[in-house]
C-alpha cells in the first residue's frame, strides 16, 4: 500500500511538471523555413536606347553632300514587352521594336539637299532574373532578330507644285535616291532593374550588337555593291527604359 502510494504521488508530480512545461511552449519557437515565390513579371514600355557606331564612312558622304555630319550614338527609339514563362522559374521572354534616325538639311542654297541614315530592329528577348534584393533585379539575356539599314539622299527645287511631281517628271533637278538593306542580328545585354512600385519598373541595359548585312539595294529593286562594311547595326549600346505591369520580386 505504501508503495502504490509513493507511485502515485511520484506520477502526479510529473504530470504538473509537464503541464507547466506545455504552458511555456509556442508554436512561434518552432523554426520555419521561409519560401521565397518563383520570380514574376508582365509588362510592356517604353526604352530608348543609344547606338554607338563609326561614322567615319558615313560622314565622308554627308560632308561632301550636305556640307555637315552626323554625331554618334546614334539614338533609337521603341518597346519592348515580356513575360515570365513559368516553365522554366526566372527565365521570360519578350519583343523588342527600335527606330532611329540621323538626318543632315542643307536648304540655304537652290536645290535644297537632305541625308537620313536610318536603323530598324526588332527581335525576340531571352532573359533570365536573378533578385537579390526585394524590388530589384539583374537580368542578363539576349535579344536576337531582323531588322533594316537605309541611306537616303534627296534633291528639291525648294518651291513646287503636286503637278511638278506626279507623274515623276524627267528633270534631274528633284530625285530621291535610297539604299537599304535587311540585317539580322545577336545582342547579349545585361540589365540592372528596379521594381519601384507593385506596377512600375524603371530599368537601364547595356549591350552589344552584331549585326549581319544581308544584299544592299538601290531604291529597294536593283542589287548594290561597294557599300561602306561600316554600314550595319553593330555596335555598344545602352539603354534606359520605364515599364508597367506586374511585378513580384
Amino acid at each position: 500500500m505504501i508503495c502504490t502510494a509513493l507511485m502515485t504521488v511520484q506520477f502526479t508530480v510529473q504530470c504538473v511538471a509537464q503541464d507547466d512545461k506545455l504552458k511555456d511552449f509556442s508554436f512561434e519557437d518552432v523554426p520555419t523555413e521561409e519560401s521565397k515565390p518563383p520570380y514574376f513579371a508582365a509588362a510592356g514600355g517604353f526604352v530608348v536606347s543609344a547606338l554607338f557606331q563609326d561614322y567615319t564612312q558615313l560622314n565622308n558622304f554627308m560632308q561632301a553632300y550636305v556640307g555637315s555630319s552626323v554625331s554618334s550614338p546614334l539614338l533609337m527609339t521603341g518597346g519592348q514587352a515580356f513575360v515570365a514563362i513559368g516553365i522554366i522559374p526566372n527565365v521570360r521572354v519578350g519583343f523588342t521594336s527600335l527606330f532611329g534616325s540621323s538626318a543632315r538639311e542643307q536648304t540655304s542654297g537652290t536645290p535644297a539637299k537632305r541625308a537620313e541614315y536610318s536603323v530598324t530592329m526588332n527581335g525576340i528577348n531571352i532573359d533570365y532574373a536573378f533578385t537579390p534584393l526585394k524590388g530589384l533585379a539583374i537580368v542578363p539575356g539576349v535579344l536576337a532578330g531582323w531588322g533594316n539599314v537605309a541611306l537616303e539622299a534627296s534633291q528639291s527645287g525648294n518651291t513646287q507644285s503636286y503637278t511638278q511631281r506626279f507623274p515623276p517628271p524627267a528633270s534631274q533637278t528633284n530625285y530621291l535616291s535610297r539604299i537599304s538593306a535587311a540585317h539580322i542580328f545577336v545582342q547579349p545585354n545585361l540589365n540592372i532593374e528596379y521594381a519601384f512600385a507593385l506596377v512600375s519598373m524603371i530599368r537601364v541595359n547595356a549591350g552589344y550588337s552584331l549585326s549581319f548585312m544581308q544584299q544592299w539595294r538601290a531604291d529597294n529593286i536593283v542589287p548594290l555593291g561597294d557599300v561602306p562594311s561600316s554600314f550595319n547595326a553593330s555596335g555598344l549600346t545602352v539603354q534606359v527604359g520605364l515599364f508597367f505591369g506586374l511585378f513580384n520580386n
